[in-house]
């Protein structure tokens, strides 16, 4: 079939892929469709119609559909068929997570029921610095505790304690509140009546450590020594190992005891404590 200068053929256009294939005769310009260009003569160009380009960019995501309805009912959980079952099922504690234990009392037949969670690495709470006071004020003194951990330490009622050259009993320095927590790598400080330190006591205490001779303890909330140091003459159960120097009382700053690095503990107290220019507060 011929239109308007167009010679078609029946068959094979377009080709099974949709393009239109056709050769232009050079001189007048007339067309002819062909399947193939390879048809072209000597005389003539090839053309194509409908060749398909490259795919654009993909559209914006339509509208979110229906919900679908509603699919069928899972099977049954075992279930709780007695008291006994809540026995190891999970439960929290705070922030922390642990399991349900179940005892009975074989008297009154009372049933205690309790959240267990497992106890975390032991705390790395250390006594860090510590001072005597300054030439005219004795009182003038501080004791730092530092977190040498990873993790935070929950130090509620803990106890900052004393004893004398030979004491035998704890003088307390300071209980901390419900609630206190010591984040990791943080300092707490501890400042005697006539603590005058570039940095502000946390807490204060009103018992003035001796200068020649003493021992500081850390106890927790259960009363089991954290951590200790004693100094100088000192002869009581605080020390560790052998005694640290005491800090020579000078003018202003003065003088401290503290570990280097902060928190390094071999639990010798003379190994651990050397003295130098005070950092309450900070690092050592």
């Amino acid at each position: 079939m011929a239109c308007a200068g167009v010679a078609l053929a029946e068959a094979g256009i377009p080709g099974p892929d949709g393009v239109i294939h056709a050769c232009r005769k050079i001189d007048g310009g007339r067309l002819r469709a062909v399947a193939s260009t390879s048809r072209c003569r000597a005389s003539e160009r090839p053309l194509k119609w409908g060749v398909q380009g490259p795919a654009g960019p993909a559209g914006a995501a339509g509208a979110t559909g229906a919900q679908g309805p509603v699919g069928p009912q899972g099977p049954a959980g075992p279930g709780i068929e007695s008291f006994e079952d809540l026995e190891g099922l999970g439960c929290t504690l705070g922030a922390n997570s642990g399991t349900i234990e179940i005892d009975f009392d074989v008297a009154t037949g009372a049933a205690h029921i309790r959240c267990v969670v497992p106890a975390g690495p032991p705390a790395l709470v250390r006594i860090n610095e510590f001072s005597t006071g300054v030439e005219g004020a004795l009182t003038d003194e501080f004791v730092e505790i530092v977190n040498a951990g990873a993790t935070s330490v929950d130090l509620s009622g803990w106890k900052l304690v004393y004893r004398s050259v030979a004491g035998t009993s704890d003088v307390s320095l300071g209980t901390l509140p419900d609630g206190a927590v010591l984040a990791a790598g943080a300092f707490l400080l501890f400042g005697g009546s006539g603590y005058a330190g570039a940095h502000l006591a946390d807490r204060s205490f009103s018992t003035s450590i001796a200068s020649a001779g003493g021992g500081i303890g850390l106890r927790d909330a259960a009363g089991i020594l954290a951590d200790s140091v004693a100094w100088g003459t000192a002869t009581n159960a605080f020390v560790e190992g052998t005694v640290a120097t005491a800090p020579t009382i000078a003018a202003a700053p003065g003088k401290s005891d503290g570990r280097h690095p902060d928190g390094h503990d071999t639990d010798v107290n003379s190994a651990d404590f050397a003295e130098g220019d005070p950092t309450p507060g900070g690092a050592n």
